[in-house]
C-alpha cells in the first residue's frame, strides 16, 4: 500500500500539478470571453458552456498518450474519485443557504462551494477522459469496464447532487439583481432597440418623436418593460447600444440615487421612501411624483394554502408579530414564515405605508451575493413553502415573473384585479409615478405629457398596468 501511495503521489501530484492549477482556467476562459463579447446571448453561452467540457476532455486524452501509469487500477481510479468529491462538497455548501432571525455575524459557505465546483467540473472531465484513453492504451477490457462502471457512478453522482441543488432551491421566488432579476427575469429581454425584445409595441405610430435631448431615464425592474416602451416608441436616433446610456435599469434603491446625484432626469417606480426624499432634501432638491398609472400591491401564499382572503387588520398584526400562526387565520396549525423586502425598495417602502406606524417584526435574513463572491447577510428572498406570505407588486407576481405555484389573496374579500384597481375597489390600489428632482427639460416635459396622454396611457394598459383613464 505504501509503494502504490508513493506512485500516485508521483504522479498525480507533481506530474500534474501544473495541469490542476491552470485546466480551470484555460476551461472557463473563452466561455467568459465569449459572454463577455456577446452578452448573455443564448447560442453563444451554449459554445462556452461546450469549451468548458471540451478543453479538459482534449488534455485529458493527450495526456492519456505521453503519461506514464501506475501498476494498479486502484492507483489510477483513485484520483478519480477527487473532482466528484469536490462537486458534491461544493454542491451542498451552496445548498446550505440558512434563514437567520437575527444579524449576528456568521461563516459564509456558499462562495466556497462556488469556487470548489469551478475547479471540480473542468478537473472531473479532464479525468474521465484520461482513464478512459490511459486505460483503452492499455488494451484491457475487463479494466476498462470497470473503469466505465466508475466513470457512471462518478456521473450519477453529480447528477444526483445537481438535482438536490435544484429541489432545495426551486421554491425560491427571485426579486433582484444585476442583469437577471434574481436568475429569474432576463430583463436583457426588455432592452430598448434590440429587434427581439419583449417591449410591447405602440398600435399606431406615436404623435411624439425625440430625436436630441432624450430625457435619462431609470427606475424600479418591474417598471422597466413600460418606460423602455415609451423610450423604444418616441425615441429616435438610437441604437441598442447608445440606449443603454440613455435608459437603464438599475433597482429603485440606486435609481432613486442616481435621480438625486444628477445621473437620470425621470424616476419610474413606486413612490420615494422618507429615506429618499431626507436625502434629495439634504441637497437642497425636491421630489416631484407624477402619477402615471395604477398598480396593486399584493400579497401571495403558496397554492396549498387554505386561506384565501386576509383583512388589512390580519395582514399588520402578522408583520407586527401579533398573529404567528395560521391556525389563527383560518388555516393550517403552522407558523407563519413571513417574508419581507429589503429597505428601501418600492414594495418596502408601500408596506411601511400600510403598517401605518406599527413596527414590523425583524426580517428573516440570508446570505446575498454582492459582486464577485462578497456575501452580506441580507433580506431573505421568498421561498414559497407551505407556511410563507410574501408581498409585491400584481403586475411583477403575475406577468413580470409568474410562479404557477403562488396565489394572490384577496384583501377584506376582494381580489387584485384590474376592474377592482381601476375602481380603487381593492384596498391596496397604489400609484406608480414619475419622479423629477429638478425643473424639466423641454424635451422631459412633453414626454411627460405624451405619457398621460391618450397613446401612453393605452401602451401603459397594453404592457398589463392599469392606466390612469
Amino acid at each position: 500500500m505504501r509503494g502504490i501511495l508513493k506512485r500516485i503521489f508521483t504522479f498525480y501530484s507533481i506530474r500534474s500539478f501544473w495541469l490542476a492549477a491552470v485546466l480551470p482556467f484555460f476551461s472557463w476562459f473563452p466561455y467568459f470571453l465569449l459572454i463577455f463579447i456577446f452578452e448573455h446571448h443564448k447560442i453563444i453561452s451554449g459554445i462556452g458552456y461546450m469549451a468548458l467540457a471540451a478543453i479538459p476532455l482534449l488534455a485529458g486524452r493527450l495526456w492519456a498518450a505521453k503519461a506514464p501509469l501506475p501498476d494498479t487500477l486502484f492507483a489510477r481510479l483513485l484520483p478519480l474519485l477527487l473532482p466528484p468529491m469536490m462537486m458534491m462538497t461544493s454542491l451542498s455548501l451552496m445548498v446550505y443557504i440558512p434563514l437567520h432571525m437575527s444579524d449576528e455575524p456568521f461563516i459564509s459557505v456558499s462562495s466556497l462551494g462556488i469556487i470548489l465546483l469551478a475547479v471540480s467540473v473542468p478537473l472531473c472531465c479532464f479525468y474521465l477522459a484520461f482513464l478512459f484513453c490511459a486505460e483503452r492504451r492499455r488494451k484491457s477490457a475487463a479494466k476498462m469496464r470497470g473503469a466505465a462502471c466508475l466513470m457512471l457512478c462518478v456521473i450519477s453522482c453529480a447528477g444526483l447532487a445537481a438535482a438536490a441543488y435544484y429541489v432545495a432551491n426551486r421554491d425560491i421566488v427571485r426579486s433582484s439583481g444585476g442583469a437577471y432579476v434574481g436568475h429569474g427575469v432576463n430583463i436583457l429581454l426588455y432592452r430598448p432597440f434590440n429587434p427581439e425584445n419583449r417591449l410591447t409595441q405602440p398600435t399606431s405610430p406615436p404623435s411624439l418623436r425625440i430625436a436630441s435631448g432624450h430625457p435619462r431615464l431609470d427606475g424600479a425592474i418591474a417598471l422597466y418593460p413600460v418606460y423602455a416602451a415609451f423610450a423604444q416608441a418616441v425615441y429616435t436616433g438610437l441604437n441598442e447600444r447608445t440606449a443603454d446610456e440613455i435608459i437603464k435599469c438599475t433597482n429603485t434603491v440606486e435609481a432613486y440615487q442616481r435621480l438625486t446625484d444628477g445621473q437620470t432626469d425621470i424616476f419610474f417606480g413606486a413612490a420615494p421612501s422618507q429615506e429618499q426624499r431626507d436625502y434629495a432634501a439634504a441637497k437642497g432638491l425636491t421630489l416631484t411624483e407624477t402619477p402615471i398609472a395604477r398598480e396593486a400591491f399584493v400579497f401571495f401564499v403558496h397554492n396549498d394554502n387554505p386561506v384565501r382572503s386576509l383583512t388589512q387588520t390580519q395582514i399588520r398584526a402578522i408583520y407586527s408579530g401579533r398573529i404567528r400562526n395560521w391556525k389563527d387565520l383560518g388555516g393550517p396549525d403552522e407558523p407563519i414564515l413571513a417574508f419581507q423586502r429589503p429597505e428601501g425598495s418600492g414594495s418596502q417602502t408601500t408596506m411601511l405605508r400600510i403598517m401605518e406606524g406599527k413596527a414590523m417584526v425583524r426580517p428573516l435574513r440570508e446570505e446575498r451575493h454582492i459582486g464577485m463572491g462578497d456575501i452580506i447577510l441580507g433580506v431573505a428572498a421568498y421561498r414559497n413553502r407551505y407556511n410563507a406570505i410574501g408581498y409585491s407588486f400584481r403586475w411583477y407576481a403575475t406577468a413580470l415573473y409568474p410562479n404557477p405555484d403562488i396565489r394572490l389573496l384577496g384583501i377584506d374579500g376582494v381580489e387584485p384585479t384590474p376592474e377592482n384597481i381601476k375602481s380603487g375597489a381593492y384596498p391596496f390600489t397604489v400609484p406608480f409615478v414619475a419622479v423629477t428632482a429638478r425643473p424639466l427639460s423641454p424635451q422631459s416635459e412633453i414626454l411627460l405629457g405624451w405619457i398621460l396622454g391618450p397613446e401612453g396611457q393605452d401602451l401603459i394598459r397594453r404592457v398589463g398596468y392599469v392606466p390612469l383613464r
